[in-house]
């Protein structure tokens, strides 16, 4: 019984909650889900090893599950300005006890620290369902590394402390990079193998993708990187800086505007994120309103990363050179320093993000990418499995006469932010996702199916309870 999931995003949130004053609340955010989620899941799962009569658990958490990269701890108590974007063989002093200080933060976040101790507990065999119970088969618990979990693998102080966190046995030893299960016929992998921006080797013109990729894409330093720590999880801290926590408490219009910034990791496409800042409809903001608020913040923003040796790098690396396309103008943007000279219109700046939705939407699915794989053309296996887009789906990517063969995205467990086609509106949905594989001797049915290889189960669902508006 093989059980992926992955993109649990576990945070460390209390740095960007805003303490409230004598006469307005706190601002209080979190995507971190409780303990009990977990907990009734793995009750669920114990129930379906018995009923299936499955042989043993082997339960893969499949990348970014710690989310190092999204915090404010980045730009507090920092003194050095280390940041995680970085190759990981300069994952050393200071920037070493940072990020073990935010893999702590983490473990103690509410919500995460209850999530951890099912996990814990999973490790060791037991679950909770009520009472303490026995597992009913042997459990083993495996752990990939994603992009915003890549420093977790850095070095074995590190790694020691993700293991603690999910009560695996303490090993110095660099965490896998795929997981081969041939019995159920099964790759996984955490998915920003798929992804340029997010991954440090581009396979986007390759027509065959090896099953095992160069370390050296693993190890080094994605574009995604320097997006989450020093645009996304910059911005609101930026925010509070500029306006003051006790103007922001004041001010609905301020108050909106920095829980959506707090939001941008869960938006789908991540590039909407400016359509998702100016367009609110809900709370009756017009752009040229958030525009007036977010503007002077993006100016501060544009001071700090505008000759970024790390940006510069990337986007010379990103550009297209056969065509003008939103690269290019954020280039010139930035080489001319047009803020500081004519301030950047809104029109102007709905037409970047306008340009870079396009681009995204050209882009092909990753299902794509995944036909690609060598062990799919080959026949070698029938499922390859991986997250990182947050969009759960299972996809026929062949049939022949070696048998269908699929990828499985393994979704999200955190809150989704959807967008309509024209990326103008936007929603809030819970999400889960998860799937189990069974083994030729698992799973059988009634009466026993002869000849059995693999067999799936994929569960995907969304939960939102709505108030009255």
């Amino acid at each position: 019984m093989l059980v992926i999931i992955s993109d649990l995003h576990f945070e460390e949130e209390a740095s960007n909650n805003i303490p409230g004053d004598d006469t307005h609340p706190p601002i209080l955010f979190s995507r971190n889900l409780p303990g009990r989620v977990f907990a009734a899941f793995v009750a669920h799962l114990a129930a379906e090893a018995v009923r299936n009569g499955a042989k043993r658990l082997d339960m893969v958490l499949a990348g970014d599950v710690f989310d190092v990269h999204r915090t404010g701890l980045w730009f507090l108590n920092n003194p050095a300005g280390v940041r995680p974007y970085v190759h990981n063989d300069q994952v050393t002093g200071p920037l070493e006890a940072l990020t073990l200080q935010i893999i702590e933060a983490i473990r103690q976040a509410k919500g995460v620290n209850k999530s951890l101790e099912v996990f814990q507990l999973l490790a060791a065999g037991k679950y909770w369902d009520g009472e303490l119970k026995k597992f009913p088969v042997p459990v083993t618990l495996h752990y990939i590394a994603g992009n915003h979990d890549r420093l977790a693998g850095a070095t074995p102080a590190i790694r020691r402390a993700v293991r603690e966190a999910l009560g695996m046995p303490s090993s110095p030893a660099p965490f896998p990079r795929i997981l081969l299960f041939p019995q159920e016929e099964v790759v996984i992998r955490h998915g920003h193998e798929y992804d340029r921006y997010n991954f440090a080797l581009d396979y986007s013109d390759d027509e065959v993708i090896p099953l095992h990729v160069p370390e050296e894409g693993y190890e080094a330093a994605p574009f995604g990187d320097f997006a989450t720590v020093d645009i996304a999880s910059r911005l609101p801290a930026l925010f509070r800086q500029h306006h003051g926590d006790a103007r922001i408490l004041a001010s609905r219009t301020l108050r909106t505007i920095y829980l959506r910034l707090l939001e941008f990791d869960d938006l789908r496409p991540q590039s909407a994120i400016f359509n998702y800042l100016l367009y609110m409809p809900e709370e009756h903001l017009e752009p040229d309103v958030v525009w007036r608020e977010i503007k002077p913040v993006i100016y501060e923003l544009l001071e700090e990363v505008h000759d970024n040796p790390f940006l510069l790098e990337w986007l010379e690396r990103m550009d297209r050179k056969w065509r003008l396309d939103a690269i290019d103008v954020v280039q010139t943007a930035l080489a001319l320093k047009l803020w500081r000279l004519t301030g950047i219109p809104l029109g102007l700046a709905q037409f970047v993000s306008n340009s870079i939705l396009g681009a995204q939407k050209e882009r092909p699915g990753v299902e794509t990418f995944v036909a690609r794989e060598e062990v799919i053309r080959s026949g070698q296996y029938r499922f390859v499995v991986a997250g990182h887009t947050h969009f759960p789906k299972t996809e026929l990517l062949t049939s022949d006469e070696k048998g269908e063969r699929y990828y499985i995205d393994t979704g999200t467990w955190r809150n989704r932010v959807p967008s309509t086609p024209d990326f103008k509106a936007f929603g809030r949905l819970k999400a889960l996702t998860y799937v189990i594989i069974y083994g030729p001797d698992e799973d059988l049915g009634d009466p026993p199916q002869p000849n059995k290889t693999a067999s799936l189960d994929f569960w995907s669902g969304v939960t939102q309870r709505w108030p009255h508006s």
